[in-house]
Parts: structure tokens; C-alpha cells; sequence
């Protein structure tokens, strides 16, 4: 019996050390491992703001309230589902110190505590793509997001404007097209057209819309309305060779504003990833 209750213990043990979170030089920047081949990363949900790094002169500061424990909470829904988590990758310093979704001129504006941060959460996401796709062959990233545009919905950002969707289906769904996207190894592994992956009755923003969250593009909305983000620097340099994904842009509205709301999201979230990772790459998060 002493001998189960050892083993048992030794497990555990195991089990928390492969969850604990590694954190960068000034733990400004957190990366959890996961086992899935599955990466989130919230870069401008955090709340750091240190004297010792000078507030950024230009570019955007405004953070995205609220996104990471948005992010968290996707991560904890999806580990309901089979005990399975993905790589988390998180910016603890505020936007107005470090913004980790521009290149490191923009992001850090010189700063050697802030670039290193930057350098770190690059690092984190590039080692976490690799051991997805040590394990499982192919990675998926999410890159996190909040926004305030008029018109309540989530926008999903592939790298292509809405001009670009709104050209002609064969252009959309031509060689040359799909490979300024994000998702171009997801449509060489699902065998679909572009048009069916973007906003097809499977697409990601139809499940969204399914479970109550209007989103875009999707059957109901295929072309976005302007303002709308169509993926940043994260998406662009990482999705990549064995790597796919986007970026989501969550409305405060009924997901990021309350508790409740951001619970409940992260469920619909996780339930459509389920769905969507299955259809498209036969990717099981159980």
C-alpha cells in the first residue's frame, strides 16, 4: 500500500513539474507547456508597468483587457475536455512597456529590458511550436486578442484584409492567394477550398456564430467590415512551415467584461476548437 501511495505521489509530482509555468530573465514573460499540438499567446494582456522601463513613444498602448485571463481560461476548458493542455505564452508587461505583437524596433523602442522581454516571448512561442511538432507533427497557433469596433463580433485574422476576401472565389481560392494567408498548411491537410475554410459552414467563425458569438469571417458575415484586424507580426512570423493558425479579436461586449461572460466564452471557444481542429486536421484535444 506504501508502494501505491509513492507511486502515486511521484505522478503527481511528475504531472505538476510538466505544468509549471517557465518564466524569462525578469519573469515578464510565462510560458506553460502544454501536450497538445495546440499554442495560445496573449500578448497585451498584461499589467506590468516598471519604472525601469520608459514608456513607448509611438505606436499603439492602449492593452487588450482582460485577454489574458481570457487566454487562461480557453486553456482551462480545453483540459476539461480530455485532460489534454495547450502551450500557453503570456506578456505580463503592460502594451504601453512592451508590445510583443510588432517587430522589436516598434515593440521595445530601444529599451535592452524590454527587447529582452520581446526576445523571450518569441523564444517561448518558438519552443513551444517545436514541441508540437515533435510530438504531433503540425502545431496550431491562436494569437490573442481584445477589440472595441462598432458591431458586437470576433474577428478571426488570417493576413488578409477585407478587400482582399472580397475579390472573386477563384482568386480567393488560387495558389498564390492562399500562400499570403495563415492557413495555407491547414488547407493543404483538409483538402477544402479556401472560401470553405474561411467562412464555410465549418470554418471557425461559424462554430463561433453557432454557439452565439458573431464573428467574421463566417457564412453570415464572409467579407469584414472595416475596422477590422486581420493578424499582426505574431501570426505573420510564426504560422509558418509546419505551424497554421490566427489571430483572435475578441469584443468586449458579452466576452471580456465580465467573469461570467469571459467563462462562458471560453467554453463556446472551447468547444468550437474541438470541432474545428477535428474537421480541418484531424487533430483530437482529447
Amino acid at each position: 500500500m506504501k508502494r501505491v501511495v509513492s507511486l502515486l505521489l511521484i505522478a503527481c509530482a511528475v504531472l505538476a513539474s510538466a505544468r509549471a509555468g517557465e518564466f524569462g530573465a525578469k519573469k515578464l514573460v510565462e510560458y506553460l507547456p502544454g501536450d497538445l499540438p495546440l499554442i495560445l499567446c496573449a500578448p497585451h494582456g498584461g499589467a506590468l508597468k516598471p519604472a525601469s522601463i520608459p514608456d513607448r513613444a509611438y505606436g499603439v498602448t492602449g492593452g487588450d483587457a482582460y485577454t489574458q485571463e481570457l487566454t487562461r481560461l480557453v486553456a482551462a476548458e480545453i483540459e476539461k475536455l480530455g485532460g489534454h493542455r495547450p502551450h500557453l505564452v503570456l506578456s505580463h508587461l503592460h502594451r504601453i512597456k512592451l508590445d510583443p505583437n510588432r517587430e522589436v524596433k516598434e515593440a521595445a523602442q530601444g529599451n535592452p529590458d524590454a527587447v529582452q522581454a520581446w526576445k523571450e516571448y518569441h523564444t517561448f512561442i518558438e519552443k513551444a511550436r517545436e514541441a508540437a511538432v515533435k510530438q504531433h507533427g503540425i502545431a496550431f497557433l491562436i494569437d490573442m486578442h481584445g477589440q472595441s469596433h462598432k458591431g458586437e463580433r470576433v474577428e478571426l485574422g488570417y493576413m488578409h484584409a477585407p478587400k482582399e476576401l472580397s475579390q472573386a472565389t477563384e482568386v480567393v481560392n488560387s495558389a498564390e492567394f492562399i500562400a499570403k494567408g495563415s492557413l495555407a498548411l491547414l488547407v493543404q491537410k483538409s483538402g477544402l477550398s479556401y472560401t470553405e475554410v474561411l467562412h464555410g459552414p465549418r470554418s471557425m467563425g461559424a462554430l463561433l456564430a453557432t454557439r452565439g458569438y458573431r464573428s467574421t469571417p463566417s457564412p453570415q458575415m464572409p467579407v469584414p467590415d472595416e475596422p477590422y484586424f486581420k493578424g499582426g507580426y505574431t501570426v505573420a512570423r510564426h504560422c509558418t512551415d509546419s505551424t497554421t493558425g490566427f489571430q483572435l479579436e475578441a469584443n468586449r461586449s458579452r466576452i471580456r467584461d465580465t467573469p461570467a461572460n469571459r467563462l462562458k466564452f471560453a467554453q463556446a471557444c472551447a468547444a468550437a476548437l474541438e470541432e474545428y481542429l477535428a474537421a480541418h486536421l484531424k487533430i483530437s484535444l482529447r
